[in-house]
């Protein structure tokens, strides 16, 4: 069993020889501290450190700055349009206002004128209809007169006749004429 233990010791010097010359951080496993590995994570830690303070930090802090400039100028863009869509809107509102009036205006003128039209047409009518009705009154009066008078010559006609034929004597033509005339006046007074 010596033998053994020798043979042991032996392997382990021999891997010790062989892991002095390789990479100094895999010896760790070999002398049991981590001090070379703790020294590298250190450096690489400072490299990085650095490489990101100096190079990627203003990179991201440029594009961040970037980005919000071009927010805030979209933000007043934005106002800026939306103050103009809101004077186009309140123009556009006056302008159909104004319109309306306008149209308004331009019915009431175009009723006043429809009716003094009206009126003007119904006073020439009316002096039309009254110039008629005279006439046709005029033209009453004149038949009922031409009439009456014809009634008064038939009537004595009549008269004269119904004596003659009734009585078998010739009548006396003024004094049937006066008696039909005396018969019609107390027939108007009536």
């Amino acid at each position: 069993m010596v033998q053994d233990h020798s043979d042991i010791a032996q392997i382990a010097t021999d891997v010790a020889e062989k892991a002095t010359g390789g990479l100094p951080q895999i010896n760790v496993l070999y002398d049991g501290s981590f001090t070379n590995q703790i020294a590298w994570i250190v450096v690489t830690f400072f490299v990085l450190f650095i490489v990101v303070w100096r190079i990627a930090l203003p990179k991201v802090a440029d594009v961040l700055a970037e980005r919000e400039e071009r927010i805030a100028n979209d933000l007043d863009t934005a106002s800026r349009l939306k103050t103009e869509a809101e004077e186009v809107r309140a123009s556009y509102e006056a302008a159909v206002a104004d319109a309306r009036a306008k149209a308004q205006a331009v019915l009431l003128g175009t009723k006043e004128t429809i009716k003094a039209d009206i009126a003007g047409a119904q006073a020439t009518l009316d002096a039309g209809l009254g110039k008629k009705a005279a006439a046709a009154e005029d033209a009453i009066l004149k038949a009922r007169d031409e009439a009456l008078s014809s009634i008064k010559d038939v009537a004595t006609e009549v008269a004269t006749a119904m004596i003659s034929r009734l009585g078998g004597i010739e009548a006396d033509s003024k004094a049937v004429t006066g008696a039909v005339s005396a018969a019609f006046d107390s027939a108007k007074g009536a």
